[in-house]
């Protein structure tokens, strides 16, 4: 009765029904999915892709900046949060996660079965070398492998960075790091492979045995690859950070004005992940009745995160600005040279699992650059990068080294340099998000009694009481006190003819409001919605 209640709350106000947020449930879902024949495999060009990011979306960025910038994010509650979509599934947001949640990730399987590998194809695409396989159990599973003498930097970032955004709420494949005894490959009598000139020709002996001779083996043989298992449903082609797939009857709201991809840009900077760019997503088509499904919209690649470059290292000062960035090339002719950047005098970690250009000393949120300019990334207001923070301050220590556990660095040290990184960089992107507002969240009710979560005190990077609070009935104060926890039992105050309540909250030294929204109920009150005021 609450949730027809308050739906019909919301709904009369002039928002979706789907925006209201039952008293039970502080996350829910966006309505089912229109099903749909599987549309056109869309198909993205790389040097036009290349073009657009360099030399327009700066273009583009700069009017809308002129303009005002973009709308709100669109894909919100009514409580600021994103519901559960096509697009993200709220997982540590909802509920905690242990550690053994982690180190899982996404893996519905522990790995490939047990038994011969049957190579059907090189990788096509991608910058690492590898190639797709099937194993004893017909599972299909992309394989890609670390660059030459670097053992673990792109496999251990993949496979980290992968489980730290499942655990966010974003949509990846099941990326697993596998030691193996190349013996037990074979290829497939049809198996092809691309040559350099994009065309196909058959895999031989020799091919597989040049791509593996690159390939550092432990001590017993066995080599290191990260697998990639197959993705369910039909794969459609790259999801753009710009614009609609018109062929969805579900995408109506432009990709840039989605909070949970304007957000998406705390995680990128947190884990370096400089090249999220539409190459790195990916549609994926899921039958749910013959001939009939909908899209499932992932984020793939991570093999540019932290200090993996692909094929080789980052070079040292990748996230600090786009490959080609005006602001940096003006700046130097006008100082004739004299400027430089703070990451230059960097020096690099000690350890080749690492990469060269992953730290968190030099790392500045405002200043983050990924190789590209981002549609959806350049649209984000401060509300968007909260929300993405309040997903960040619920990683603890214990998580973020449960995700690092997943890398199996063999190399000493290393786990524990990254593990400390990666803590320091999400310190900052702490700080740098809750500085414009009060991150007071998570409101909760037990009869008359409602309080909510300070995330900056539940993260360790500031906040905390004392707090104001004050108490408004049809816009006029009804009462108001301070209190050490954001707390208050709300009992005494809640009679009256209107049964609308308005809860505001500021720190006892001022600054910004959270305003939450009651309704009176039976045996209670019931939250109907939540505004965060930006300094």
């Amino acid at each position: 009765m609450r949730r027809l209640l308050l739906a019909a709350l919301i709904a009369g106000c002039g928002a979706p029904a789907w925006q209201t947020t039952p008293h039970d449930e502080p996350f829910q879902r966006a309505p089912a999915p229109a099903l749909h024949p599987p549309p056109p495999e869309r198909e993205v060009s790389s040097w036009w892709e290349f073009f657009d990011h360099a030399f327009l979306e700066g273009p583009v960025r700069a009017a809308r900046t002129g303009l005002g910038g973009g709308p709100p994010a669109g894909d919100v509650n009514a409580f600021g949060q994103v519901p559960d979509s096509a697009w993200f599934t709220n997982r540590i947001g909802r509920a905690p996660l242990t550690p053994d949640d982690i180190r899982r990730g996404p893996m519905q399987v522990d790995g490939p079965a047990p038994g011969p590998l049957t190579v059907t194809s090189g990788k096509s695409e991608g910058m690492t070398a590898g190639f797709v396989l099937k194993d004893a159990a017909g599972e299909r599973w992309f394989v890609k492998f670390d660059p030459p003498a670097l053992p673990g930097l792109s496999s251990g970032a993949e496979a980290i960075v992968t489980r730290l955004m499942w655990a966010a709420g974003w949509h990846v494949p099941e990326n697993v790091v596998v030691r193996f005894d190349p013996a037990r490959l074979r290829l497939a009598p049809d198996a092809t492979r691309t040559d350099r000139y994009g065309r196909d020709q058959p895999a031989d002996e020799v091919w597989l045995g040049a791509l593996l001779a690159e390939v550092p083996r432990d001590a017993d043989g066995q080599v290191r690859a990260l697998f990639s298992r197959g993705l369910p449903g039909r794969p459609v082609g790259p999801w753009p950070f710009r614009g609609v797939r018109p062929e969805d009857p579900n995408d109506r709201l432009p990709h840039e004005h989605r909070r949970s991809l304007r957000g998406l840009w705390v995680f990128t900077a947190w884990t370096n992940d400089v090249d999220r760019r539409e190459a790195n997503n990916l549609d994926v088509w899921i039958e749910a009745s013959p001939g009939q499904g909908s899209l499932r919209h992932y984020l793939i690649d991570f093999g540019t995160s932290m200090g993996a470059g692909g094929p080789r290292p980052k070079f040292i000062g990748e996230g600090d600005h786009h490959l080609i960035d005006f602001s940096v090339i003006g700046k130097s002719l006008l100082s004739l040279g004299f400027w430089y950047p703070d990451w230059e005098e960097m020096p690099p970690p000690a350890w080749r699992a690492a990469g060269v250009s992953f730290e968190a000393d030099a790392f500045d949120p405002a200043g983050w650059r990924p190789t590209f300019p981002n549609a959806a990334f350049d649209e984000a207001d401060a509300r968007d990068t909260y929300w993405a923070a309040s997903i960040l301050a619920r990683f603890s220590p214990a998580l973020v080294g449960a995700a690092v556990d997943a890398a199996e660095y063999a190399e000493p040290g290393a786990a524990l340099y990254v593990e400390r990184v990666l803590l320091a960089r999400r310190e900052k992107l702490l700080r740098h998000a809750f500085a414009p507002v009060l991150p007071l969240d998570e409101p909760r009710v037990d009869g008359w009694s409602v309080s909510l979560t300070d995330l900056g005190a539940l993260a360790g990077v500031g906040g905390g009481g004392p707090y104001r609070w004050t108490l408004a009935r049809g816009g006029a104060e009804v009462a108001a006190g301070s209190a050490a926890a954001p707390v208050v039992d709300l009992g005494p105050h809640a009679a009256g003819d209107d049964p609308f309540l308005t809860l505001t909250w500021r720190r006892a030294s001022g600054g910004p409001r959270v305003e939450l929204h009651l309704r009176v109920v039976e045996g209670g009150l019931l939250p109907v919605g939540l505004w965060r005021e930006v300094e």
